[in-house]
């Protein structure tokens, strides 16, 4: 599936907020949304968009499963971002699951006072962070933390990357630089939180391992 990233918006679309078209998407009509048609909404803001809808998720504690879905889809827009793809492209494995529309509601109402408290200082500035080549630097850190989100960490679980992707892609959506950079520097420490908490893990496999061993 791909979905235009520019043009073919009137004036007036181009002004409404993230938060408007995630309290649209949240109060829609039906039981459940496939992220296909999420991704439908999104028009001409489809990577920031897109990227705030996988990241959104796992900002909170989510079920198993989702957390996995959003990172792979991540990491897909990623690659999107470093090739410099001007239409975003999702594979229809994704693009075809869906979440219930109360989960997607309780995510965006958990979200909105934040999100519509950073829309009040986010302006279109230091746009050098939201050029299309600097859109390769926020791919490369966004896959990372897909990749991170995708994996089965205990205790932090996904919510740290899952938080800095957010910010980046408020400020992609948003086309501030300012908020580009917070999110740039949010990843920085989730992506050490994570590589701390991953090393702990394997210490302690090595240390039941030794353990056992020597007891033998």
């Amino acid at each position: 599936m791909q979905s235009d990233d520019h043009g073919g918006a009137d004036s007036v679309e181009s002004e409404v907020r993230t938060s408007q078209v995630l309290r649209d998407l949240a109060y829609s009509d039906g039981e459940r949304v496939s992220f296909g048609e999420i991704l439908a909404n999104l028009r001409q803001r489809a990577f920031g968009f897109a990227m705030l809808i996988f990241s959104l998720p796992c900002a909170l504690p989510m079920p198993p499963g989702i957390p996995t879905v959003c990172g792979a889809a991540l990491a897909i827009i990623a690659l999107n971002l470093i090739v410099l793809r001007r239409r975003l492209w999702m594979p229809r494995a994704i693009t075809q699951k869906s979440i219930a529309r109360a989960d997607l509601r309780r995510v965006v109402d958990r979200m909105l006072p934040l999100l519509e408290r950073l829309e009040r200082i986010c302006r279109p500035r230091f746009q050098i962070f939201t050029a299309p080549l600097a859109r390769v630097l926020v791919g490369v850190v966004v896959l990372v933390l897909g990749v991170i989100m995708i994996l089965p960490i205990p205790l932090i679980g996904n919510m740290p990357p899952g938080a800095a992707a957010a910010v980046i892609a408020l400020g992609i959506t948003e086309r501030d630089g300012v908020v580009v950079l917070v999110g740039l520097v949010g990843a920085t420490v989730a992506i050490v939180v994570a590589g701390a908490a991953t090393w702990a893990i394997v210490l302690a496999i090595v240390h039941y391992v030794m353990t056992h061993w020597a007891a033998r």
